[in-house]
């Protein structure tokens, strides 16, 4: 629900996964090509993989990880399909941000051994000693720094719902791998989210166009509004939004179910405010005396003032800042005579224009 900052640090965690499939997929396309599988094809790939490294000293490390591990088997599945994947990927990256507005469109389908291949790569090559060693030169597991990075003393970005723990947090491909599997370790599209999000609700869904959370902050296209007519709470698009942005924030909101999840969560978060509000103010007026209505609205204004700057300042980091801080906004224009009423009444100042709607 929050924009994610893309910061160098995380570039420099994750950006090599671009950059190994670049290597490989330029591989694939360069000779030996296979136009007829042969019980031979595993060894005339791994001694021009072993060659790849003498020619060129910039391979050395590509050739290290492919010799170690299962990288060749794959490497062969894909030289069968016969096509220019390495063209593929550059323009679904090219237009990741297009492709989320709909107004790139791709038609490619995938085979089994396209699919297994890329799945290789992140569930299995990214997590392994020879790649985070070879190629990032570390010995850390970069994608799991990158998930103890999202998801220390965060929220969720996607439902603003809950605070993430490493072990509560996971890395959602936002175009679901199933479907567009050469994004499988494309590092725009890796979001670490809460597992309620990603595991049970999102899963391998999308809905175009919508919102992504390192391009947009979705909390900006529009604002909570408590309904006191069915205790609700809904949606109010800002104004001067265009009828795209509109459908790119409905989608977001359909494919989280933020709606209903707020609803059975937090319907009753309005009326708690209200009363942390009454628990701040009443402590500053037991240390006052001769209160009057101007002096109760000053203090309760000033209240909510702090409590909304208080969670704005906390966007991203504690759960709930978006619906808290327009929850505030509205309780500060349809509640402010209630409260200044209720406090009227509470320490005896007269000339009390209307009856106290809130209970102590």
């Amino acid at each position: 629900m929050y924009k994610v900052e893309w910061t160098q640090s995380l570039q420099d965690l994750i950006k090599p996964y671009h950059d190994f499939i670049l290597e490989t997929l330029e591989f694939v396309n360069q000779n030996p090509k296979f136009s007829v599988q042969s019980p031979t094809d595993i060894e005339e790939l791994t001694n021009a993989i072993k060659s790849l490294s003498e020619n060129d000293s910039s391979k050395e490390n590509f050739s290290k990880i492919a010799l170690k591990t299962d990288l060749p088997k794959h490497i062969c599945n894909l030289k069968y399909e016969n096509r220019d994947l390495l063209n593929e990927y550059k323009n679904f990256v090219s237009n990741y941000y297009n492709f989320l507005n709909k107004d790139w469109h791709v038609t490619s389908s995938y085979s089994k051994e396209v699919k297994d291949a890329f799945n290789y790569f992140y569930e299995n090559l990214i997590h392994g000693k020879t790649f985070n060693k070879e190629f990032l030169n570390s010995d850390l597991d970069a994608i799991h720094e990158f998930r103890r990075k999202l998801a220390l003393k965060k929220t969720c970005p996607y439902c603003d719902l809950h605070e993430m723990e490493f072990d509560s947090a996971s890395v959602d491909h936002f175009i679901p791998k199933s479907k567009h599997p050469i994004l499988a370790i494309y590092p725009k599209n890796l979001v670490v989210a809460c597992t309620a999000c990603n595991d049970r609700i999102k899963k391998e869904h999308l809905y175009l166009p919508i919102v992504h959370p390192y391009f947009t902050s979705p909390s900006d296209y529009f604002i909570f509004v408590y309904s006191h007519k069915n205790k609700k709470i809904t949606i109010q698009f800002k104004t001067m939004l265009t009828f795209k942005d509109k459908r790119k924030l409905a989608n977001f909101f359909r494919l989280f179910n933020l709606i209903y999840r707020y609803n059975t969560n937090k319907s009753d978060l309005y009326d708690n405010l209200i009363q942390e509000i009454q628990k701040g103010v009443n402590k500053q007026f037991k240390r006052m005396r001769n209160l009057s209505r101007e002096l109760i609205e000053e203090i309760i204004l000033e209240e909510i003032k702090d409590k909304e700057k208080e969670v704005r300042d906390r966007k991203g980091i504690e759960f709930l800042t978006k619906l808290k801080a327009d929850l505030y906004t509205q309780i500060k224009k349809e509640e402010l005579k209630c409260l200044v009423d209720y406090f009227a009444v509470k320490y005896g100042i007269e000339n009390i224009y209307s009856q106290p709607q809130i209970q102590s």
